[in-house]
């Protein structure tokens, strides 16, 4: 008898167990948009509210503590899909895609939070969003890039995250003192173009920006073909060059475009590492020799020069240099001679040094001082001058280059026209 009533007391704990169990579930599945109780609640869209056709993000807010172990999506009480939390256990972006199919329909939709003790609970409900066209301008095209195929030629490329673009413009200016001008129509599906006979003289700056029947997004990050960054009103530097000057010495030049900055940074990197400040100079400077502080014979350095304004600041193009070994031997026994007859001053001169690229050919008058009149490839050990002038004396010198530095000068040679 004891037996039999032990059974039946056991039957009916288990029974209420399970009944406790089951009304704990209803409850954390129960659904009160209103009750400030609910552990999961959506913001965005709003009752009665509006989704457009593409994607849509969903705003919610899961009450502190929770774990999830992951979340359901419900529309029109059908479910959508299943979404896990960020890989460091924080609440997962919630989007939806609807295509336009969806448009004029009104959708209700809801969220399930699971937790990773075993309990679970619904979101409050949202009823009667409507789906619409997307009236958006379009996002403003991003990444903006430059690929470089010759002296002549590039190619301009970008990314866009809008739906139904319909044409892009490439927008190009010449110079940092030109005027934008649209360069190029391109259809919506366009994602980059070439620009071809470009003079390596100039350079090029261009934008892009994306249409449809809604307007044009903005203009995308501006992109040049010299490199150079400014963040405000200040002009950057441009035509940065560099070479060797002497054993571990680096020449730089650049051109000064601003007129209100204050100082000028020169930075210098080490295979591609971060860039550091070796030097602050006065406003207007354009040159600066880096006499060997750390640099290493046969490393390659970067370098870059930043304006700085009261606000703003503005970065020039960057130039690649490697330092190079010794020094380039200078040519030799440079002599001249005038033929009267066809007005031209024959030049010639040894060399030595394989290593040279090119010889600079300068010369000056008995009022001038010496200038560059032509650089010519190093297997020319010879050059005819054919704009010299009658009555008039000339000097001349010449020395070598390989890129990266310059050797010192050849004799000189006095010729006369008279």
């Amino acid at each position: 008898m004891y037996k039999s009533l032990n059974k039946k007391w056991r039957i009916f704990l288990v029974l209420i167990t399970v009944l406790i169990f089951i009304s704990q579930s209803c409850a954390d599945l129960s659904s009160d948009p209103n009750s400030s109780n609910s552990k999961i609640q959506i913001s965005s869209p709003s009752n009665s509210g509006t989704l457009m056709e593409g994607n849509n993000e969903i705003i919610y807010s899961i009450a502190q503590p929770y774990s999830i172990k992951f979340l359901e999506l419900y529309i029109n009480g059908t479910f959508v899909k299943n979404i896990p939390p960020n890989s460091n256990g924080t609440a997962p972006s919630i989007s939806i895609q609807l295509d336009s199919t969806y448009i004029g329909q009104k959708l209700n939709l809801y969220l399930i939070y699971y937790d990773t003790d075993g309990t679970s609970q619904k979101s409050n409900a949202v009823t009667d969003v409507l789906v619409t066209i997307d009236n958006r301008v379009p996002f403003k095209p991003y990444n903006l890039a430059l690929l470089k195929f010759n002296n002549e030629s590039i190619n301009i490329s970008w990314k866009d995250s809008s739906r139904y673009i319909e044409k892009y413009e490439l927008w190009r200016k010449i110079n940092l003192d030109g005027e934008y001008l649209l360069h190029q129509e391109l259809s919506g599906k366009a994602y980059n173009t070439n620009d071809d006979n470009l003079d390596t003289s100039k350079i090029y700056f261009y934008k892009v920006r994306g249409y449809k029947s809604f307007g044009y997004s903005d203009f995308s990050d501006e992109i040049n073909t010299a490199g150079i960054i400014s963040s405000g009103n200040l002009l950057p530097p441009t035509n940065l060059s560099a070479s060797v000057n002497g054993i571990s010495n680096v020449l730089l030049n650049w051109i000064d475009n601003s007129d209100n900055e204050n100082y000028f940074a020169v930075q210098r990197s080490s295979a591609g590492g971060i860039f550091n400040r070796i030097a602050a100079l006065t406003k207007n400077s354009t040159t600066y020799l880096d006499s060997g502080n750390g640099v290493v014979v046969g490393s390659t350095y970067l370098y870059r020069i930043v304006a700085y304004s009261n606000e703003d600041s503005a970065i020039s193009n960057t130039i690649s240099i490697k330092i190079t070994s010794g020094i380039l031997l200078p040519p030799t026994n440079l002599t001249a001679t005038y033929n009267s007859s066809v007005r031209v001053v024959q030049l010639n001169w040894n060399s030595s040094d394989n290593n040279i690229l090119y010889f600079d050919i300068e010369r000056k008058t008995e009022l001038s001082d010496f200038t560059l009149i032509r650089r010519i490839d190093s297997n020319n050990n010879l050059y005819l001058d054919f704009s010299v002038e009658p009555n008039k004396v000339y000097t001349y010198r010449v020395r070598g280059y390989d890129l990266n530095r310059y050797s010192d000068y050849s004799n000189e040679v006095i010729i006369s026209t008279f």
